[in-house]
């Protein structure tokens, strides 16, 4: 197996070529209902994965598990191109996902949410193992979530029993899922050797600093939200309470941004930006699998919402203007 990127992006190469253009993606939105719409999607790359949604009786359960599955299966395929530390950075990529999941996670045990909407809210993109994800969605408590999740030694559990003890001092969510993320940015920079991986992660972590700003606008900022690794000093994170972006287009466009929504948006608008340039810039690096899976990430929301939408019925407007946003 190749711990070089030459070989492994020649492969994602040809992925890249397989995920859904804009004429695919309109002829979804042009769909007449919920049924046609699963037709046009059968038609396509997703046809192995959709067989369960035509079954009697399936609606967006089946849908969802399609999309999920699909995302899963594109995910390991590119894992399984690599090897040796080529390996452990698409790895880093995809703990991304993990971030994402132990949120979620800490989230609805929080708001006792249930077992079941916090798995319909899982992305199965990432590296932890499903089984402990589906164990640790059923505690009752951050603590026993923690103790579910350090089997198997991933590399955020640590972070997340951290993040529990923070939670259970301050009671304050946004001080554990800050801690998620200071993990999540101190392992990816252990793992990284690869510049243009530094590079995005550096974007990643100014865009992350800067909506935890946004959020927090209208107070002072507290240094231990900070997240060191961009290229933000402690100094420069402070002034972006007072609205100083430091220069940074894309840390103003969040910080300027009129509603949290909008902020969302912009931040990621300007990560797809990033990955798209960190693809064009080094062809011989990590750049093309990012932009990649940036891609199919997008791919499978849009698709989540056009489902959705066609489901219960909704204007074909309205619909794209949510999957537009």
């Amino acid at each position: 197996m190749p711990d070089d990127y030459s070989y492994i992006n020649t492969r994602v190469r040809v992925m890249r070529t397989k995920l859904l253009d804009g004429r695919a993606l309109d002829a979804a939105l042009a769909s007449g209902s919920y049924q046609e719409f699963l037709r046009v999607l059968s038609e396509t790359d997703f046809a192995a994965n959709m067989r369960e949604t035509t079954s009697e009786g399936a609606g967006l359960p089946e849908l969802d598990r399609a999309l999920s599955q699909n995302l899963f299966d594109t995910t390991q395929r590119v894992l399984g191109f690599a090897d040796g530390d080529a390996k452990r950075e698409i790895e880093t990529l995809l703990m991304k996902w993990d971030l994402t999941n132990l949120k979620t996670l800490a989230r609805g045990i929080v708001s006792g949410r249930g077992t079941e909407a916090i798995r319909q809210n899982l992305i199965p993109g990432g590296t932890l193992k499903s089984s402990v994800l589906q164990t640790a969605s059923q505690a009752t408590d951050l603590a026993s979530a923690a103790t579910a999740l350090s089997v198997g030694g991933h590399p955020l559990a640590k972070a997340f029993r951290s993040a529990v003890t923070s939670y259970t001092t301050s009671g304050r969510l946004l001080d554990l899922e800050v801690m998620l993320d200071q993990g999540y940015y101190r392992h990816a920079a252990q793992v990284s050797r690869d510049t243009s991986l530094r590079r995005y992660l550096s974007r990643e972590i100014d865009i992350t600093n800067a909506l935890i700003a946004r959020n927090s606008r209208g107070g002072a900022l507290d240094p231990s939200l900070f997240v060191p690794g961009g290229s933000l000093d402690a100094a420069g994170y402070s002034r972006l309470g007072t609205g100083d972006a430091g220069g940074n287009a894309d840390v103003a466009a969040i910080l300027e941004a009129p509603s949290i929504e909008e902020a969302e948006v912009a931040a990621r608008t300007a990560l797809d930006r990033a990955a798209h340039s960190s693809a064009v810039s080094d062809v011989e690096g990590v750049g093309i699998i990012l932009d990649f899976l940036r891609r199919k990430e997008i791919e499978i929301a849009k698709l989540r919402l056009i489902g959705r939408g066609k489901y219960y019925e909704l204007p074909a407007d309205q619909i794209r203007r949510e999957v537009q946003a």
